[in-house]
């Protein structure tokens, strides 16, 4: 068995078939941990496969989605043979911690791999299609394979941006329709089309997440856009790279870090679209809130949020009409403080419960009509991939009420982020989703509330 990838300048290698190969068309800018969970799956799911080739590309797409400045495409190799060199390290590649803990081997560990450079030979744009008919070409060599589909995997945003016929025309997808199979894993969250124009349809299945450890599922949430972003703001990186990866992305980027992945540092172009949304839902409460003859009196309770709530809130012209006050509880200490009493040795900081006694407490102390409490994780994952709780945020909402036999009505929403965003990410997408959830309250709160 092969150790390291094997760098091969055909579409595919010698003496491949349809049967046993798996064809993984990627940009690679940057290769992460992602693309091993995604072969991994369609191999588990298709157990004769025992090849997999990775098709790189040269950068130059015809695809709008990717046409943002890529890494050089030594580099882009370089980190390829980086990623796939590490499923047979002893240390540094954090799946394999992932998978021995769950008792099970990595498929990745027991195929060959191979890194397909073919487009590196040609400057301009590579189409799909194109790499279709390559591998064809190849693969054919006589009549009884003429009715056979080599086998491609993609993620479910490819599929769907298929749709475009700007990206893939209809004479397109009948060549792809013909020539492929296309393994389809889908991204949490995302629909799969299963039609496209005019009654066109893939060859496709629809690969199932759930025969992947559940530690190695949450790698499908995770994207060379999104390893970017972390880049860009200086976050670590051994949860989404393999440690010798991490060293040749260091010396390549040096002190000018994100610049030479992009012209702008596409991390805050992502916290800017977010700050607008955060902008926008805060004006949409605080109409709500001055359209009411007497609008309730709001406290406001954070933790990893950090005061991103009340700050939306209190910038705005007139707040003090509504809101009381806030806090923000960070410390395990704080909130002890707050509900008068110690946590449990084992009992968690991040839960329904707690989040309601915190509610409940602020609710008590103060003369607030409505209490909103945001108790959530927003911290990054780290190198131990401590991502079963990041992005996870309780969101808590008690307000008075004297049409019920109970004094106060509480309301609870769980938010379950993209664990691999980063902490400014996950802040504001908390602070706006507790904006949201006091929206929907906002009109049906009785308008004699009195204290």
């Amino acid at each position: 068995m092969q150790v390291n990838p094997r760098i091969i300048e055909s579409p595919c290698p010698e003496n491949a078939d349809f049967q046993n190969t798996l064809f993984v068309p990627i940009t690679g800018n940057p290769a992460g941990y992602h693309h091993l969970v995604l072969a991994e799956l369609a191999l588990r799911q298709r157990p004769e496969l025992s090849r997999v080739v990775y098709l790189l590309s040269n950068g130059h797409h015809p695809d709008p989605f990717k046409r943002s400045v890529t890494l050089p495409k030594d580099i882009r190799l370089q980190l390829m043979q980086d990623l796939l060199a590490s499923l047979h390290q002893d240390s540094g590649n954090r799946l394999n911690v992932i998978v021995e803990q769950a008792g099970e081997t990595l498929r990745l560990r027991q195929v060959e791999l191979f890194v397909s450079i073919i487009e590196f030979q040609r400057d301009g744009q590579v189409r799909l299609l194109d790499n279709v008919k390559n591998i064809r070409t190849a693969l054919v060599s006589d009549r009884e394979y003429k009715s056979q589909r080599i086998q491609i995997l993609v993620g479910s945003d490819l599929i769907n941006r298929m749709q475009d016929p700007q990206i893939f025309s209809e004479a397109d997808m009948k060549e792809m329709s013909n020539l492929a199979e296309w393994l389809v894993v889908p991204r949490p969250g995302e629909w799969v089309a299963e039609s496209f124009a005019e009654g066109l349809s893939l060859k496709q299945k629809i690969l199932d997440p759930a025969l992947l450890p559940i530690a190695l599922k949450s790698y499908l949430n995770l994207s060379s856009t999104i390893i970017r972003r972390a880049v860009s703001c200086g976050q670590q990186l051994p949860a989404y790279l393999p440690d010798k990866a991490i060293e040749h992305l260091d010396e390549y980027l040096g002190s000018g870090l994100s610049k030479k992945i992009t012209e702008v540092s596409e991390w805050e172009a992502r916290i800017q679209e977010l700050e607008k949304e955060l902008l926008e839902i805060s004006r949409k409460v605080s109409r709500q809130l001055f359209e009411r003859k007497n609008p309730p009196k709001i406290y406001l309770l954070e933790t990893s949020a950090g005061g991103r709530i009340a700050g939306s809130l209190i910038g705005l012209p007139g707040s003090s009409k509504f809101v009381l006050g806030s806090q923000v509880a960070y410390a395990n200490s704080i909130k002890e403080q707050l509900i008068g009493r110690f946590l449990g040795d084992h009992e968690s900081s991040l839960s329904e419960e707690l989040t309601k006694e915190m509610a409940l407490a602020a609710m008590n102390n103060t003369e607030a009509d409505v209490v909103l409490a945001e108790n959530g994780m927003a911290g990054p994952p780290d190198g131990n991939l401590r991502s079963n709780k990041n992005g996870v945020c309780h969101l808590v909402l008690i307000q008075r009420s004297e049409m019920t036999e109970q004094p106060y009505e509480t309301i609870h929403e769980v938010i379950q982020e993209n664990p691999f965003f980063t902490k400014q990410e996950h802040q504001i997408r908390f602070a706006i989703s507790a904006l949201e959830l006091l929206s929907r309250q906002i009109d049906p709160y009785p308008t004699s509330v009195s204290h």
